[in-house]
């Protein structure tokens, strides 16, 4: 055991008694367990069988602190190993905070595997998310795609699609905050890929399109010709938030969407991504717009309200609209 790892784990023993007077009900005491792999997965395993969520949180935390300084093959091997879901999202957390601080994603290839071959959909659901909060798409990518979220995301058990919705819309927002094409472009191929409508509508919901490439954006619009209308709904408002390169496209691609869809739900989602597009474009398009469908009228009306105030955050400006008409 190194200098970093002994200082690591007196630094995170240091802390057990306030996380131990912290719990809500009482739990067995932490020992000063050796910071190996094996002796850290004993402490998890205990802490998921009989802690406080707080304990168990500590003790997932404290071993992807100690994972840095850990070697990898020992990780690996605890990956490979492990059936017990809970202790394997937890080493695999662990294993990719290591390929992360070490910048080796080759060594993901063990948790990758578990994702994708492994017969118990509980393990490939906790191996998915065992990468929530890594680069997960890049390392992918430098792995040669031989596992991918499209691929995952036709998973027959929804614990394991639910997964891979997770991971993209925690990297896009907590790694990138919104600012990746590469995240943009796998967000818009997984929802492609999906056989669950309320995947794909998620993802292109809540996954950044601020920096989607024009390839993706036309794969965005695409979805637009959906037989579902809550995917037609999600790619519509997802194409208010592509970036000004590709605005003059989406608009028309609104526009024809206002005029051609009967779904409610649709339409309006069409009025907000043109709205989001930019206001002093916005503005004519919404007024033409006027009794295409007078049921829609009060919608267009509170957005030319709202335009009209120039607010320059998107956020402010929806906030704005959703007070006029919710």
């Amino acid at each position: 055991m190194g200098p970093r790892t002994k200082r690591t784990c007196v630094l995170w023993l240091s802390l057990l008694p306030g996380l131990a007077l912290a719990q809500a009900a009482p739990a067995p005491a932490p020992t000063q367990t050796a910071c190996t792999v094996e002796g850290m997965l004993d402490e998890v395993r205990v802490a998921m069988k009989t802690g406080s969520p707080a304990y168990q949180r500590y003790a997932r935390l404290r071993l992807k602190e100690a994972a840095i300084a850990m070697p990898p093959e020992a990780l690996g091997r605890a990956v490979s190993q492990e059936r017990d879901p809970a202790v394997l999202e937890a080493v695999g957390a662990a294993l990719a905070t290591k390929a992360s601080n070490a910048q080796r994603p080759e060594l993901l290839q063990p948790l990758l595997s578990r994702a994708k071959q492994d017969v118990d959909p509980g393990l490939r659901a906790a191996a998915v998310r065992a990468l929530k909060g890594a680069p997960s798409v890049e390392f992918m990518a430098k792995n040669g795609d031989v596992v991918t979220y499209e691929q995952l995301v036709r998973d027959s058990a929804p614990e394991v699609r639910q997964a891979v919705v997770e991971n993209l819309v925690t990297e896009s927002a907590g790694i990138y905050f919104g600012h990746n094409a590469e995240l943009a472009e796998t967000a818009v191929k997984v929802a492609a890929a999906s056989k669950d409508p309320a995947v794909a509508t998620r993802l292109l919901g809540e996954v950044s399109m601020e920096a989607a490439s024009p390839d993706a954006v036309r794969q965005l619009t695409s979805q637009l010709r959906s037989e579902d209308p809550g995917l037609r709904a999600a790619a519509a408002r997802a194409l208010g938030g592509v970036p000004g390169t590709e605005s003059a496209g989406a608009r028309r691609s609104l526009t024809a969407l206002y005029r051609s869809d009967s779904d409610l739900a649709v339409r309006k989602s069409a009025l907000e991504g043109l709205a989001r597009l930019g206001p002093s474009q916005a503005r004519p398009l919404l007024e033409s717009l006027r009794g295409v469908d007078p049921r829609m009228d009060p919608e267009i009306e509170a957005w030319l309200g709202a335009l009209k105030l120039n607010l320059q955050e998107w956020h402010l400006l929806l906030r704005e609209k959703q007070r006029l008409r919710p």
